[in-house]
């Protein structure tokens, strides 16, 4: 397994291994995705999107060709993440073109559990829509700039598996 090309890239995804659900008094509760809201600029239509059973949304806006993206993968990808107000955090498209590269299904401490989950299933050359709740993203914890309990937006282009 190669190491991810952008030591900024793991440190965006790499998942705080507590995060705790507790919301102590100056951490705002956490809001169900299907009630937050989103910048227009973001393009985020929770009615279309697909609901799993973890509370992850995903819509594909491009499905892509080949055989999917399963657990036990090494996929690279280029993503966006995005705040729900629309604020850009970071973008591999960002740094050089250098594309993220993880082991798919191994979550902690390469990427966050809601990024794994929206990145399984995709086929090479798709694009998709996620809304992570913050129990699939940063938690209670949250990581600079993103805000304890806050659901996060991405877009991720499934390039290929290596």
């Amino acid at each position: 397994m190669r190491l991810p090309r952008s030591v900024g890239a793991v440190a965006a995804l790499a998942l705080l291994a507590a995060c705790s659900l507790d919301t102590g008094p100056n951490v705002p509760a956490p809001i169900d995705p299907a009630n937050d809201s989103y910048a227009s600029s973001l393009n985020v239509d929770i009615s279309k999107m697909t609901k799993t059973t973890s509370g992850l949304y995903y819509r594909d806006l491009a499905l892509g060709e080949g055989v999917p993206a399963m657990a036990g993968d090494s996929v690279q990808v280029d993503y966006t993440l995005w705040m729900t107000n629309g604020t850009k955090v970071q973008s591999t498209l960002d740094t050089g073109g250098a594309p993220f590269e993880f082991l798919l299904g191994q979550n902690p401490p390469h990427v966050i559990p809601g990024f794994d989950e929206g990145v399984q299933g995709m086929l090479p050359g798709g694009t998709r829509q996620l809304v992570i709740p913050s129990q699939l993203a940063w938690g209670s914890a949250g990581q600079s700039p993103i805000q304890p309990n806050a659901n996060v937006v991405f877009q991720i282009t499934y390039l290929k598996k290596f």
